[in-house]
């Protein structure tokens, strides 16, 4: 097989992109200017949802001025403070009727104008750690409640241990109350210690045995040990009680599904969205679960889409659109048959085996899994209604990316790659691992291109790799973002996201389709070189602009080169330069999955040790700091 290569290019090779910060980019401030910064704050509540109640937030410096709060203004979905001191460090208090409250400390660099954006998310309370004093004759007395008081407020914050220390008074000064039993199990029960809380919550039960919330709390205690039929019986008296107890419908929905009994099932999952409503959404996917297992696809269909619709950013959203495509591509199931006995609310499911085709003529490609899936398929999540400023992103992205090429010559990094082809039944094959000692030139003397040389020692030859290909340059496809290149692509923001809790905008790229394409990345054959018509997303970093992550698929497959699937995925990571003042954002993991003619084939590249070379000096720097810490 000859060789190939497919590479990522700037003109005609590659090239790394380092960003500069914000800090390298400022002018100082005169002696004795003021140097007065902003913070920005964007509230959410979970899964990027705007909060539906009112926001109360302040701001109190920590480490010098004045002691009293700040107060923002509003400004679109967000809230600013103004005229903040720079080099101070902040301590922000976020809180909403119904929500835990929120504390941040937040650092405002020493630089004038600075500015900082942060995304806080509000979480629901807890309706059964919220306090209701007991009356009548198990009212409790003023020390215990107050301690039950603390434990709960302890509880609420994921502080167990303390929590556990308040409720233990409290039970000294009242063993007896079933309030301080419940609360004491439900301490446990939270922190997953289900064998210290089971004899808590029973014992709360045992005294008054009509408790909702305690029979709810044991039925969900019963339902995560597996134990079922318990926990049917015991939320069963739950809702007898209270009807609208919707958490009680919610669990013995779940509860019937694990018992394959589909129609009280639907029952109650009826009865917890009826109830519920949308604290009960996630209640449309038992819901489904049911109508399947009764055999109604369509409504299993129409609940799966009602609820991704609600929830449009759901983590497991994938997993639940391959589960909806199993049910709707299975085959019918028998009714169910009518008998008194209730295992005949069962539904006879019967699965008909599909009939098997004969062995293809060549090797089937894996899974879809294989490799991630397209940018277009799944929407980033991002915060609800946060304004995007899409030229100042840019701006701002590409100082960054022009920065670098201009001020950097040539830097080095070990290069620790591995490469493994995929096969039909997603084994792999023994990857093959290298590790060298990798260069980059820049050559900056074409004004209209960035012409890069890239060296590996010792040399990597593609006929030595799965496939006979070899991937090049990665990392020069944020050099999109440099003004060279950024004429070439229509760009897109999509919302106010996070990278490993950094508050980013992401925004989105493709080739224009009346434009050449851009050599930022191309195939090449002995014989031919094929243009890659690109498009990717970026996260790039709300306080600098700064390109943290970065994903790009092609626009097309490329059929003249047999190229059905190029999906690179790009993670930079923060170096100080300290001899210059300068943090750069190299690159210090990459991913390619390439399927090839008849290749599955995934590329995985890890640089560290990065020597850099500026103009007319050197400097050695180790690994990211950031990343040693997640080592």
């Amino acid at each position: 097989m000859k060789p190939t290569l497919i590479r990522c290019l700037a003109g005609a090779l590659l090239v790394f992109c380092f960003s500069a910060p914000a800090l390298a980019q400022l002018p100082s401030a005169p002696l004795g200017a003021a140097r007065l910064g902003s913070i920005t704050i964007y509230v959410s509540g979970e899964y990027g949802k705007p909060l539906p109640v009112p926001v109360d937030m302040r701001l109190t410096p920590s480490i010098s001025g004045s002691l009293a709060p700040i107060f923002p203004r509003e400004i679109a979905r967000g809230w600013i403070f103004e005229n903040l001191e720079a080099g101070d460090t902040y301590d922000l208090d976020v809180e909403a009727k119904g929500y835990t409250t929120v504390h941040r400390s937040i650092m405002l660099p020493d630089v004038p104008g600075v500015s900082e954006s942060v995304i806080v998310y509000m979480k629901p309370i807890d309706e059964n750690l919220v306090f209701h004093a007991p009356s009548g004759q198990f009212a409790l007395p003023p020390k215990a409640q107050k301690e039950v008081q603390n434990g709960l407020k302890d509880f609420q914050s994921n502080k167990f241990s303390s929590g556990e220390k308040h409720l233990t008074k409290a039970l000294q000064v009242a063993p007896g109350n079933p309030y301080v039993n419940y609360v004491a199990g439900m301490g446990y029960l939270l922190n997953q210690q289900l064998a210290l809380a089971q004899p808590y919550l029973e014992k709360s039960v045992s005294i008054d045995s009509s408790q909702v919330a305690a029979l709810v709390a044991l039925g969900n205690l019963q339902f995560q040990k597996a134990n079922y039929a318990e926990a049917i019986r015991l939320l069963q008296k739950a809702v007898e009680i209270d009807p609208t107890s919707w958490k009680s419908q919610w669990i013995l929905a779940d509860c019937y599904l694990h018992e394959q009994i589909f129609q009280p099932a639907l029952d109650h999952a009826k009865q917890a969205l009826e109830v519920g409503k949308e604290k009960a959404s996630q209640v449309q996917l038992l819901l489904a679960q049911a109508y399947a297992g009764l055999g109604n696809r369509q409504a299993a269909k129409s609940a799966i889409d009602t609820f991704l619709e609600q929830n449009p950013h759901y983590p497991t959203a994938a997993a639940i659109r391959s589960w909806l495509a199993e049910v709707c591509a299975a085959p019918a199931a028998s009714p169910a048959v009518a008998s008194p006995h209730p295992a005949a609310e069962r539904a006879a499911v019967t699965v008909v085996p599909l009939p098997v085709a004969p062995a293809p003529p060549v090797e089937l490609p894996p899974k879809e899994d294989w490799a991630p899936k397209d940018i277009d398929a799944e929407t980033p999540f991002v915060i609800s209604g946060a304004f995007c400023a899409l030229p100042k992103v840019l701006d701002m992205a590409s100082r960054n990316a022009e920065k670098v090429v201009t001020d950097l010559q040539e830097f080095e990094a070990t290069e620790d790659s591995e490469i493994v082809e995929v096969k039909r039944n997603k084994s792999l094959e023994t990857p093959q691992a290298y590790k060298s000692r990798y260069m980059a030139l820049i050559d900056r003397s074409d004004p209209k291109a960035v012409q890069i040389q890239e060296l590996h020692n010792p040399p990597i030859a593609p006929s030595e790799l799965p496939g006979g290909i070899a991937d090049v340059g990665a990392p020069v496809l944020v050099l999109a973002f440099h003004p060279t290149y950024r004429q070439a692509f229509d760009w897109s923001c999509e919302g106010l996201g996070e990278w490993k809790d950094r508050p980013a905008w992401i925004v989105r790229f493709s080739q224009k389709p009346d434009r050449a394409t851009v050599l930022l990345s191309t195939f090449e054959t002995l014989t031919q070189r094929y243009p890659l018509p690109l498009k990717g997303r970026a996260w790039v970093a709300a306080n600098g602009g700064q390109i943290m992550h970065l994903e790009t698929d092609l626009v097309e497959p490329i059929k003249a080169a047999g190229i059905a699937k190029q999906h690179f995925i790009v993670d930079y990571a923060p170096v100080s330069f300290a001899s210059h003042k300068v943090t750069l954002w190299l690159p210090e993991n990459v991913n390619l999955f390439l399927q090839y003619q008849k290749h599955y084939l995934h590329y995985y590249h890890h640089y560290s040790d990065f020597t850099l070379f500026w103009v007319g000096t050197s400097q050695k720097i180790g690994q990211p700091k950031e990343a040693k810490k997640e080592n």
